[in-house]
């Protein structure tokens, strides 16, 4: 697996991500990350298999605001090889995320790389509140 930094070209293929297409704003923020925030991408034998977004803008610290992995290569260590990236590119850092109530898949991911739920805001998506978690790296 190699993780780089996503190119501008390939925003048609992080849109068809399953994570991208959750949403119809996540869309436009895939757009907008490509140019304002990082967006890095695992690649597995010259496919595109996950993406993740995130930058240090969430109060000056690092924080993931999207992760994505394609059908076809979920439960291959994808998500979890994104997320030690960019754990690696931003060491001696807290890094921050967040995740829907109802995405247990997420939040097992979370757990499982040590991270802790630190908060909850309700109203985001309705009846789905967002849970965020803390690492110290």
């Amino acid at each position: 697996m190699h993780v780089r930094k996503a190119a501008p070209h390939e925003l048609a293929l992080l849109e068809k991500m399953p994570h991208a297409l959750h949403y119809s704003h996540h869309l436009a923020f895939i757009r907008h990350a490509l140019g304002s925030k990082e967006c890095l991408v695992a690649e597995i034998d010259g496919a595109l298999a996950g993406f993740v977004v995130w930058d240090r803008g969430f109060y000056g610290r690092p924080f993931l605001w999207m992760l994505g992995v394609d059908p076809a290569h979920q439960h291959a260590g994808v998500a979890s090889e994104l997320i030690a990236h960019v754990e690696s590119l931003n060491a001696g850092h807290d890094l921050y995320t967040s995740t829907n109530a109802s995405n247990d898949v997420m939040q097992g991911l979370l757990h499982k790389r040590g991270f802790a739920p630190v908060g909850r805001l309700e109203n985001l998506d309705p009846g789905d509140p967002e849970i965020f978690y803390f690492k110290r790296l």
